[in-house]
């Protein structure tokens, strides 16, 4: 019985998770000059939420290439993930911006909005290995700083790969 109330449990947060801001927590300023290796972290839980986080990563990944057709199609893939995770339909039509807007400027901007709520959806998932991060640059957002989930520890800034690509800080680890 108590095993039923538990998954329960995390099955409520993974699904509330997206409708809820990400918490910022200060932690320990981390040592971002260890080279670690890319490990794919694994979901513990039945919801999509590991689908969601490597969807995720991938649309990261086309920012940090400052790719804007790439990140439509990541965006795109990201939305469908999003679509399938009950509440998480507010997350998923800022995805849909993402994969509408015509420059890489707009679709920044709501990459901000996005990384805040897969944040809370991640936190909310239990995970087998490898640590993900959530990185901290205080430049983004006219200086009101930004947050983003990475599966490795050196810091690529998507908000600024062109000109500052290793400004900012681990925030948080999530194991």
């Amino acid at each position: 019985m108590k095993i039923i109330k538990g998954f329960c449990f995390l099955a409520v947060i993974a699904a509330t998770a997206c409708n809820q801001p990400a918490k910022q927590q200060e932690a320990a300023k981390a040592d971002t000059t260890a080279a670690a290796k890319p490990v794919e972290a694994q979901v513990a839980d039945t919801s999509n939420t590991s689908d969601v986080f490597k969807a995720y990563i991938a649309l990261k990944d086309e920012f940090i290439k400052s790719d804007a057709a790439g990140v439509k199609t990541a965006a795109t893939a990201l939305e469908s993930k999003l679509s399938d995770i009950k509440g998480c339909s507010e997350t998923a039509a800022v995805a849909n911006q993402i994969s509408k807007a015509t420059d890489i400027k707009a679709q920044r901007e709501s990459f901000l909005v996005l990384s805040k709520d897969v944040i809370a959806l991640v936190k909310g998932a239990k995970f087998k290995s490898a640590p993900i991060y959530v990185d901290f640059c205080p430049m983004a957002d006219g200086g009101k700083g930004g947050y983003w989930l990475s599966s490795t520890k050196p810091i690529e800034n998507p908000y600024f790969p062109e000109h500052m690509k290793e400004c900012g800080t681990v925030k948080e680890q999530i194991n």
